[in-house]
């Protein structure tokens, strides 16, 4: 008897140990080269330097020529302030300010796997994990790239699923759970612009489906729980408001930014959105049609797990809807589609899933093979060969685009052009530049562009060439010259630069310096 209880053992202490030993390997991925790969970048600097002001300050917001100005390009406060925190903690750095999303990242990765393992089974969930893990490995679309940077899609993702995985605990009749998916949903709310609508369709979904089954109960709770999370999110806005009072300014809104970013109908862009899709999103793409499939045959059975079934049309609703905005609406830059990816990694892993019988994957390619050697067209048989294809199209995209990527994954310049500038500048010197992420990390006064003009670059470089761009460089009178990766892409102090007003003073490709020619 002891013998046949030690056996029984083995298969849940191999579970643990492979749980254990995958946990660690994502630890590593996410935190080691924290401070330089990928490289650090515009977008992450507006919003360490708000949390950097912050602490060092007192002051919630950017600085320009040494004064406070509003918070403007940076991230919401629900990420600023994880990173603030980290600062307060570890001290004033890009790793410290990167550590608060690897956290967040590592929280969205244990949440999607144990949702696609309470919605579907084990094997799903393990499938999940592997195609969010293997997500077209660039530092835009794959979470573990992404989830190294200060930015808002992990915090985001981390909030929104467990908001989710707490909601079906919630309708299993565990009423604890509800306040705290109240509070998750309504910090997603406030961490994304993005989130609110696709957030409200993934709601509407499954509530229409309850009072068409006259489930009141559960619709009671969703509608409960939605109410909360809207006041949650108004309760952030004003602790956010309180806390900051006398510290921060007032954002102006910028013209023109929906038309760049939010609603492109522009004939270009769509197609560039389309191939995006596709080219990425393929597997996700066909789980969602085959998960849509399931739903509505779904509809007529009596006899449904109305918990399974409302957290799966909740996610459905958020994926389907996320996606058809990024392919029909937005700009086509690559982490707008992310969250659709992300999300969808579920119903596109259950659909492998089902297509290759259980994930029999000698079964799957006896069957794919044979449409071709005997000429057999039978659902099973197709279905193992789209499953073989989408796996193919799957690893050969991802492995592509790391392939050439990764020469630019890691690079210390913005660091070394930050060292340089602190060490070998005047003290009182202004410096010009774009790139927020080098004036994060020195002290020195900086000028740059008003945020107004960041609509103007992007809608020129993306949209239309002939927009006009209204800046002058030489306005604030600046003893140096910064030009990195943004500068660089939009040409913004091109015209400086070819009248001769720069000379060259060092580089750290991408950036160079340059010094003031006065005459």
């Amino acid at each position: 008897m002891l013998a046949a209880a030690d056996r029984s053992r083995v298969p849940k202490n191999r579970s643990i140990f492979l749980f254990a030993l995958i946990a660690v390997l994502l630890v590593l991925a996410s935190t080691l080269e924290l401070e330089s790969v990928p490289p650090v970048w515009w977008d992450e600097g507006w919003t360490m330097m708000v949390a950097r002001n912050w602490v060092e300050r007192g002051q919630y917001g950017q600085l320009l020529e040494g004064e406070l100005k509003p918070p403007g390009l940076s991230a919401d406060f629900t990420v600023v302030a994880p990173v603030a925190l980290s600062f307060r903690l570890l001290g004033i750095g890009i790793w410290q300010g990167r550590l608060p999303g690897t956290i967040f990242n590592l929280g969205a990765l244990l949440w999607i796997t144990l949702l696609a393992d309470h919605l579907y089974n084990r094997k799903v969930a393990w499938l999940t994990l592997i195609l969010v893990i293997l997500l077209p490995a660039n530092e835009k679309l794959n979470p573990i790239l992404l989830g190294r940077q200060v930015l808002g899609e992990m915090p985001a993702m981390h909030y929104l699923l467990l908001g989710y995985l707490l909601l079906y605990f919630t309708l299993r009749g565990k009423l604890i759970w509800l306040v705290p998916a109240v509070l998750m949903w309504g910090l997603a709310l406030r961490t994304k612009a993005q989130v609110p609508p696709f957030w409200l369709g993934s709601i509407l979904l499954p509530l229409l489906y309850c009072l068409v089954r006259q489930s009141w109960r559960q619709a009671a709770i969703l509608a409960i729980t939605a109410g909360g999370a809207w006041l949650a999110a108004l309760g952030i806005v004003w602790f956010q408001a309180w806390l900051l009072e006398g510290k921060t300014l007032s954002s102006t809104g910028l013209q023109g930014y929906y038309s760049m970013s939010v609603i492109v109908p522009v004939l270009h862009v769509r197609a560039w959105a389309l191939i995006s899709g596709i080219t990425f999103g393929m597997s996700v793409l066909v789980g969602l049609l085959y998960a849509c499939g399931q739903a509505w045959k779904n509809l007529r059975r009596v006899e449904l797990d109305e918990p399974v079934e409302i957290v799966r049309l909740a996610l459905l609703g958020l994926a389907c809807s996320w996606m058809a905005w990024y392919l029909l609406m937005a700009m086509y830059w690559p982490r707008f589609l992310f969250p659709a990816l992300f999300v969808g990694c579920i119903f596109a892993a259950k659909a492998l899933h089902d297509l290759t019988c259980g994930l029999d994957l000698p079964g799957t390619i006896r069957k794919a093979s044979s449409v071709f050697l005997s000429r057999a067209t039978t659902p099973s048989a197709l279905g193992a060969l789209l499953a073989v294809v989408l796996t193919a199209w799957y690893l050969t995209v991802s492995g592509m685009i790391f392939s050439i990527s990764y020469p630019t994954y890691s690079s210390t310049a913005a660091a070394q052009t930050a060292f340089y500038l602190n060490t070998e500048t005047e003290t009182d010197a202004l410096i010009e530049s774009y790139e927020s992420q080098v004036q994060f990390l020195t002290q020195r006064s900086w000028h740059y562009p008003p945020d107004q003009v960041h609509v103007q670059l992007n809608k020129r470089s993306l949209i239309d060439p002939k927009t006009p761009v209204e800046y002058d460089a030489l306005v604030a009178d600046p003893d140096y010259l910064v030009v990195g990766p943004s500068g660089g892409e939009w040409q913004l102090y091109e015209p400086v630069l070819g009248a001769g007003n720069f000379t060259v003073l060092k580089e750290f490709p991408p950036y160079t310096i340059y010094a003031r020619v006065r005459k």
